[in-house]
């Protein structure tokens, strides 16, 4: 945040050159002209306090080294969905808060729950109980399906190993998990924790619908099931932190890309797509983070 600390008294500081050392500016507009939007909208709901309006964007949130995107098909959750003694879920972020073959791995790790989908066979309930899941490893587009308590922590530092190795020699099980790779360009994430803030849950479901119709017509768009290669997956994900600022948007790119931007209206959602999805450039005045991991070669 040391950049907040170099403000100034009057007209805050211009990203741009901080941003310009990590990722490509775009110089095209951040916003397109209402008319060009699929939808109607009402702005009221994505009016932001006077103080959100100006503040800062840059530097207000972390990147990490590694997210974990819990599947989980809720669009809301309680307000911690990993305060959840008894599940598999409680014990990831036990184990990444405290697990000794965690800690000497030295990663800055966020982990997610999505509105991503559950098993669809015998084992849906087992799921719904939160006694396996599977989580979709960022930035490496790498799923781990069938994580228990009891193989968790050992199935991702032993993937992280063979990561760290390269990407030539990835398997397709360690013990009884199986191991994916995701065959989409991006993964675009969308705040729609309601619980935590009412704003979230309105503002993600307009995002999603103006992000779904524009990818429609770019022949992007992939529903649940639709394992095409190169499509973009527009998701719901829980708290990320700065609800002053929605709607946030977090985007990973197989470019090896990682954009988050804040104060979005569906306004933003075409160049988002045109210019930081397709293109990995970014609009420094909507950026809270931006980073540049190793590019994917799947």
């Amino acid at each position: 945040m040391n950049f907040l600390k170099s403000l100034v008294k009057g007209t805050p500081p211009d990203p741009t050159s901080k941003v310009a050392e990590i990722l490509p500016i775009s110089h095209e507009p951040s916003s397109c002209n209402p008319s060009l939007c699929h939808h109607s909208y009402s702005t009221n709901c994505f009016k932001l306090d006077a103080a959100a309006e100006v503040e800062p964007l840059w530097e207000t949130a972390d990147s990490a080294d590694l997210h974990l995107l819990v599947s989980t098909e809720s669009t809301d959750w309680q307000r911690d969905p990993f305060d959840a003694p008894g599940t598999v879920l409680g014990t990831i972020k036990n184990v990444l808060n405290e697990g000794e073959k965690i800690k000497k791995l030295g990663l800055k790790l966020r982990i997610s729950a999505t509105s991503l989908p559950l098993k669809d066979n015998e084992e849906y309930a087992i799921y719904k109980d939160q006694q396996k899941c599977d989580i979709l490893v960022m930035p490496w587009f790498i799923w781990m399906k069938g994580i228990t308590s009891a193989n968790f922590e050992n199935t991702l530092v032993e993937l992280l190993t063979i990561l760290n190795d390269g990407q030539d020699n990835l398997p397709s099980n360690i013990g009884d998990v199986t191991i994916e790779k995701d065959p989409a360009r991006s993964y675009v994430f969308l705040c729609s924790h309601r619980t935590r803030d009412k704003k979230c849950g309105i503002t993600a479901p307009i995002m999603k619908k103006e992000f779904d119709s524009n990818l429609r017509d770019l022949g992007l768009y992939r529903d649940i099931g639709d394992n095409r290669p190169g499509g973009v997956n527009v998701v719901f994900i829980n708290h990320v932190g700065g609800h002053k600022f929605a709607a946030n948007i977090l985007i990973y790119n197989k470019g090896g890309e990682f954009i988050w931007y804040a104060r979005c209206t569906p306004l933003n959602v075409k160049p988002i797509i045109d210019e930081a999805v397709l293109k990995g450039t970014v609009f420094p005045e909507l950026a809270r983070n931006v980073q540049k991991y190793a590019s994917i070669n799947w």
